[in-house]
């Protein structure tokens, strides 16, 4: 059958109702057909029920997470449904994190936030070309070439004077990389509320230039550093910020010719 993205029937496993909310908005432009799961384990029972051309699986799923959720569907006996494409929602940009994702079965990824095209270009792939994304590591998905910073804050501020926001971005170029090179040290020798202090400078840069990938993540280390509870989880955070500032900053150079 010469299946399109119009007719194909998607699952969506999101307990986050903004996330579920903006998915099952752009599906509806891409005119496909959903149905929501709120949990690992409402996926499977729905699974059971009922046909679906792909599902879009959310990592952090309560009762199952997504990574439990797809090795459990791998393993069922039910050959159509074992088989169904499966990809991950991740606001984790790590890499090797999509190895982990791989392991399981799943048969692609998209980072959160993700756009409409990303969606589309993703699912025209998997479910229409039928083609393993992990196959190509390179061909996952536009979301890594897509800007990571919005200038458009800080254009409305200075009435798009480029001179300034041209400045402002090698101000970034010259302070940021470095202080996340110094969080990664504070990290590393433990010392939370030296960390914490330079999370939260880099939180209003982070906020001015909608660095959106990892506004969530620096909050986090601001806090848990703060109060020395649950530190396990920052230098893993750490790494994330250090990783997206540096593509932040190869973009700027490119974008401004800095």
């Amino acid at each position: 059958m010469n299946k399109q993205l119009s007719n194909i029937k998607v699952l969506i496993a999101e307990d986050n109702e903004i996330n579920e909310l903006l998915v099952k908005r752009m599906l509806q432009l891409l005119k496909c057909e959903y149905k929501v799961a709120r949990n690992g384990n409402e996926v499977l029972t729905i699974l059971q029920d009922d046909d679906f051309d792909v599902i879009l699986m959310d990592i952090q799923l309560p009762e199952k997470d997504g990574v439990e959720t797809t090795i459990e569907i791998r393993n069922s006996n039910n050959e159509k449904k074992k088989n169904i494409p499966i990809i991950a929602l991740t606001a984790n940009g790590l890499i090797g994190e999509e190895q982990k994702y791989k392991e399981a079965g799943m048969n692609g990824y998209l980072i959160k936030p993700f756009k409409e095209q990303d969606l589309k270009n993703i699912l025209q792939r998997i479910v229409i070309d039928n083609s393993n994304l992990f196959n190509n590591i390179h061909t996952m998905t536009e979301k890594s070439t897509a800007k990571l910073y919005n200038m458009d804050h800080v254009s409305s501020l200075v009435q798009g004077n480029i001179g300034f926001i041209r400045n402002l971005a090698q101000i970034f170029l010259d302070t940021i990389p470095a202080n996340c090179k110094e969080l990664l040290q504070e990290v590393e020798n433990k010392n939370w509320l030296q960390a914490s202090k330079i999370a939260h400078k880099l939180k209003s840069t982070a906020d001015t230039m909608q660095i959106n990938e990892i506004k969530d993540d620096i909050r986090v280390i601001e806090a848990n550093g703060k109060s020395a509870t649950n530190t396990d989880v920052i230098p893993t955070l750490a790494v994330k910020v250090d990783t997206i500032i540096a593509k932040v900053a190869e973009q700027l150079k490119e974008e401004f010719e800095l």
